[in-house]
């Protein structure tokens, strides 16, 4: 039995030396396998026969193992084999686990993004985000093909696999120089003859549509867009009004309420059952720190609160 102190005094490359003459028989053979001359390689296993206080190898034209290098063979190779399972567990690294997040293309685009952001540094996890329209995600989460998504709805979603992080009013938004910036609070009938612009994502535009028909002839649409960014620089070019939550208004742009149409929404985590509770506790906690409507939107609607 070798003990602690010998094994630790033995320099790897002469165990290869070893293992490859009992294996080819030869020490010539030997050395071309080690990429090393037949010299070097003979006075490493002459110094590990040394620490090991044994001859391993008799040295004639056939090169066989003593009873003493046949003895250390298995161990030899025992050695060399843990080296290489030590070696590799060392430097693999765990494959990242991946999180697979959906993000509704009526979602408050830069709250959204940094909540992403400030969650992944606390998590253990690669993030895979992908857009879309909150349907469609809804039923990729139901499939499995994701592990959570934020979505805009206007209905109440499940409350076991669920959080409401906001609920908020749809208004009436328009460039801070329209005539609608003169007053708060507007009746459909009572709005000036003004082209609008069509958000084709929007979650109440049926509703809106039907309430917009009985009070009068069916606005012009300047612009229809499903981009929320293009919606948004739009109105503040001035052409024309939008019907947006307030989540989605920008800086420069006024709003006001309108008195026969009122719609909210809510902005909803949605999970998977069997979602990793550390990465959902991380990310329902930064969800509920982020802001998800600037102040001054805030400070005018007190009527709909988190």
């Amino acid at each position: 039995m070798l003990s602690i102190d010998t094994v630790y005094s033995l320099n790897l490359a002469f165990i290869r030396y070893f293992l490859a003459v009992a294996e080819t028989g030869s020490f010539t053979q030997a050395a071309e396998r080690c990429h090393v001359t037949q010299p070097t390689l003979s006075a490493g296993i002459a110094r590990l026969e040394q620490a090991l206080e044994a001859t391993l190898i008799r040295r004639d034209r056939r090169s066989e193992l003593t009873d003493a290098g046949r003895r250390f063979l298995p161990l030899a190779r025992g050695m060399v084999e843990n080296w290489t399972a030590a070696r590799g567990a060392t430097r693999a690294r765990p494959a990242p686990r991946l999180l697979r997040i959906g993000l509704g293309s009526t979602v408050p685009a830069g709250p959204a993004l940094n909540w992403l952001a400030g969650a992944a540094r606390r998590l253990p996890f690669d993030l895979e985000v992908a857009d879309g329209p909150g349907p469609a995600l809804e039923q990729r989460l139901q499939r499995g093909r994701l592990d959570l998504a934020l979505v805009a709805l206007r209905a109440a979603a499940p409350p076991e696999l669920s959080e409401v992080l906001l609920r908020e009013p749809y208004v009436l938004a328009s460039a801070a120089d329209h005539l609608l910036a003169t007053r708060d609070r507007w009746a459909i009938a009572e709005l000036p003859e003004a082209p609008f612009i069509y958000r084709a994502a929007c979650e109440a535009h049926d509703e809106a549509r039907r309430a917009f028909a009985a009070a009068g002839p069916t606005p012009r649409v300047a612009l229809a867009t499903a981009d929320e960014e293009r919606a948004g620089t739009a109105v503040l070019a001035g052409l024309g009004l939008c019907l947006m939550p307030l989540s989605l208004l920008r800086p420069g742009m006024a709003w006001a309420e309108l008195r026969d149409l009122a719609l909210e929404r809510r902005l909803v985590l949605l999970w998977r059952a069997g979602l990793d509770p550390v990465a959902l506790d991380a990310l329902r906690e930064a969800a509920r720190a982020t802001r998800w409507t600037s102040a001054a939107t805030t400070a005018r609607s007190t009527a709909f609160a988190r």
